[in-house]
């Protein structure tokens, strides 16, 4: 049996795992008390991944000879691969009993102390290996791993070196090597011994997760993708690879393409925070804050007491209008950290949208006692005051600005604030500059996070739109949609004046106003599923039948229900862009108000120009707002022609110049009877998130009519190239005088 040992141990140490397992059942056969045997048979049951097999056979062999240090040793790993980490101490502790000076016992402890993130211990368990054995390339690996995690980054890259000296075909070494060199800025050796790593192991997922990671921070996204698919192949359950994929494509702003990814992470890891904090990120990204508070929510239960998360489930909260929940997160979070300035920056921003002005600056200034150099506090009080800022916060924010990098994220905000501080005070020429900077820095930022504006692709979507919601399309769906006239529909340009139409008509005892809505969106992005076609949605419009619009409008109806549980007799479902979905939504509602807001054009391109938007991207560049402008123009002109429904008309100026007669009209289109409290529409108490949040608290004024003139020098070229013709928001100043006369006494107009 000697000799058939002998023969064994020799199989099992060049790796022939199958027959050496043979002959050690041969062995236990005729000797079942075969200790040795037992012990070895277990080794192999660990190296083949049975590690409950393994405990259950070395236990045997130890029960036999309890003083041999090596069985508990290796009884210490098998415990460490199930998991149970406390008794892989002990064992290793057992065996140092037995042998003090036993090199892979102190190893084996330092593994799994590390494993319990005690990595001071297991630094001084493996130098002691080391000082026993200085040759144990995986010690040296393992001990520069602790030391990394210890931020000994110089210490831990002597030791990952001595690894691949001492073993150069250890891709773990090689690989880990690789990341720590990367931490330490050298790229380019970083990446040589991680593409070393997957060429000694190519069939090893880790390494080429650990590849696209090297990838990622060289900011090499299509190699990345390409490492992190490959590791998916190899190991689809690999949790991480799907999540640092998903990550890659949040940073091309590919949101849509990375959702599946990463909601195949968290399937994957349910218990990883930062998975589902993630997840509820990306959901965000989407406009799906409906989506991202049960992300955020799962993750405070795998990780309590994060004030970050909290902020974020605070942020989400407030998105969908839940004010008391979203003030409960950001309370927790400054309980939790109370010199948290951004914390109080949030809380000031839910104040602002309720209206309470002045205890959203209470929160503003204390955000800077908390933290004067926070740049995002004296934007936000900046915009929150305009010309009401005092000379002292001015001067602090242009201190600030003054310390602040051109490439510091904050910066724009900061000179958006200034801006409209000096409009307010007519310092337009200062204004002007301060935005031309705000714009230019805001473009390149958009462009260095992928999401920089396609004028191309826009035009094209408003091409495939005419197309697919032609005469044709109505006609052949004339019957269809709901006979619902509870949705009351604003829509127009940004900036057109949508927000003082909606808070007027919400000023209505029967007409609740929802806030800016992504509904309709959402109802045009459902197409798709609706009509059972994995196609994108205008390619599915041929097969929306009566029925299936009618699916979508009972759909849509159930959303907007959800903001005030059906008590309003109408509802505004207000978005600006809306006006790209008006055929989706006329066949959804025929019996629905639409309301078109308008307003000269000019002043609609100066107030998009001055203004910090948290999502539109076309307002950043003179060249982008025209070319928005001419494509708004197209599909509205496309609209006159073909919907089968009566769309009002209302302009900006006309308002502010007869507040009461546009009022009253609006009503009388929505089928209620009049209310003066629409009047006072400045002093109803409701949630605004747009960015007239402070204009609309105020009464009716004229000072934003014909303010295009005030940058007429710095958007010269701009204006010349708004489109003009028959759009009665735009006129040249010669026309002036002869279109007032002319305008007829309702200035509330329809096109059927």
């Amino acid at each position: 049996m000697q000799e058939v040992l002998a023969a064994a141990i020799e199989m099992h140490r060049i790796g022939q795992f199958e027959p050496a397992g043979k002959l050690y059942e041969s062995i236990l056969a005729r000797e079942p008390e075969n200790a040795d045997a037992l012990h070895l048979f277990g080794a192999l049951h660990h190296q083949q991944g049975d590690h409950a097999g393994a405990v259950q056979m070395i236990r045997r062999a130890i029960a036999l000879q309890p003083s041999v240090p090596a069985y508990h040793a290796n009884l210490a790993e098998a415990h460490r691969s199930l998991g149970q980490l406390d008794r892989a101490v002990g064992c290793c502790r057992i065996a140092l009993q037995l042998w003090p000076d036993y090199p892979e016992a102190h190893g084996n402890l330092g593994v799994a102390l590390q494993n319990l993130n005690r990595h001071a211990e297991a630094i001084e368990h493996f130098q002691r290996a080391l000082q026993l054995s200085p040759e144990l390339a995986s010690v040296h690996s393992n001990l520069a791993i602790s030391l990394r995690q210890l931020k000994r980054r110089d210490e831990a890259l002597v030791h990952f070196r001595k690894a691949v000296e001492l073993d150069p075909k250890s891709a773990s070494a090689r690989t880990n090597l690789g990341l720590l060199l990367l931490d330490c800025g050298k790229a380019d050796e970083a990446l040589a011994h991680g593409l070393e790593a997957v060429a000694l192991d190519p069939e090893k997922a880790a390494l080429h997760l650990n590849l696209g990671n090297m990838y990622r921070e060289l900011g090499r996204p299509l190699d990345a993708k390409a490492a992190y698919t490959e590791a998916i192949t190899l190991d689809s359950e690999l949790a991480v690879a799907h999540a640092n994929l998903a990550s890659v494509l949040q940073s091309e702003a590919k949101f849509g393409q990375a959702l599946p990814w990463l909601r195949r992470a968290v399937e994957l890891r349910p218990d990883d925070a930062s998975s589902w904090e993630q997840l509820g990120d990306l959901h965000m990204e989407l406009e799906s804050p409906a989506e991202a508070i049960p992300c955020y929510e799962r993750a405070l239960i795998l990780r309590p007491a994060r004030p970050l998360t909290l902020n974020a489930l605070g942020w989400a909260l407030q998105d969908e209008n839940r004010f008391a929940e979203a003030e409960e997160q950001y309370r927790a979070s400054e309980r939790l950290k109370p010199d948290m300035p951004a914390t109080q920056l949030n809380l000031g921003g839910m104040h602002e949208e309720r209206g309470d002005l002045a205890e959203a600056e209470y929160c503003f200034r204390k955000a800077l006692a908390l933290n004067p150099q926070y740049a995002m506090p004296h934007a936000r009080l900046a915009t929150l005051l305009g010309g009401k800022l005092g000379d002292g916060d001015l001067s602090a924010l242009e201190a600030r600005l003054a310390t602040l990098r051109t490439d510091d994220d904050a910066r724009p905000a900061l000179l958006f604030g200034l801006a409209r501080v000096l409009d307010a005070r007519r310092e337009f020429k200062r204004a002007a500059d301060v935005l031309i900077e705000a714009n230019s820095l805001s473009l390149e930022q958009a462009r260095k996070r992928r999401r920089a504006y396609d004028a191309d692709q826009h035009d094209e979507f408003v091409g495939n739109l005419i197309r697919s919601f032609d005469s044709a399309f109505f006609a052949r769906t004339s019957e269809a949609g709901s006979s619902a006239r509870r949705p009351v529909f604003i829509f127009g340009l940004p900036r057109s004046g949508t927000t003082l139409i909606e808070q007027i008509l919400a000023s209505h005892s029967r007409i609740h106003g929802a806030g800016e809505l992504v509904l309709v969106r959402q109802s045009f992005e459902a197409i798709p599923s609706i009509t059972e076609r994995a196609e994108p949605p205008l390619h599915c419009v041929p097969a929306l039948t009566a029925s299936r619009i009618g699916q979508l409008a009972a759909r849509h109806l159930q959303w907007l229900h959800r903001y005030d549980e059906g008590k309003a007799e109408r509802i505004v479902d207000k978005m600006p862009e809306n006006y790209l979905y008006l055929g989706l939504v006329a066949a959804m509602f025929p019996k629905a108000t639409f309301i078109h807001c308008r307003r000269d054009l000019r002043d609609v391109a100066v107030s998009c120009w001055m203004t910090h938007f948290r999502s539109i991207r076309w307002a950043n560049d003179p060249k982008h707002i025209g070319e928005r402008f001419a494509q708004y123009r197209r599909i509205m002109d496309h609209w006159r022609n073909v919907l089968p429904i009566s769309v009002h008309e209302v302009d900006y100026e006309e308002t502010v110049d007869d507040l009461e007669g546009v009022a009253r009209r609006l009503v009388s289109a929505c089928g209620l009877e009049w209310e003066p409290a629409c009047l006072q529409y400045h002093r109803t108490r409701r949630v605004v998130r747009t960015a007239s949040v402070t204009q609309i608290r105020q009464p009716i004024y004229k000072r934003s009519v014909a303010r295009w003139k005030n940058y007429e020098t710095a958007l010269a070229e701009l204006f010349a190239a708004l489109p003009k013709a028959h759009d009665p928001g735009v006129h040249d100043e010669s026309e002036i005088s002869g279109l007032l006369s002319s305008i007829p006494p309702n200035p509330v107009q329809e096109f059927v």
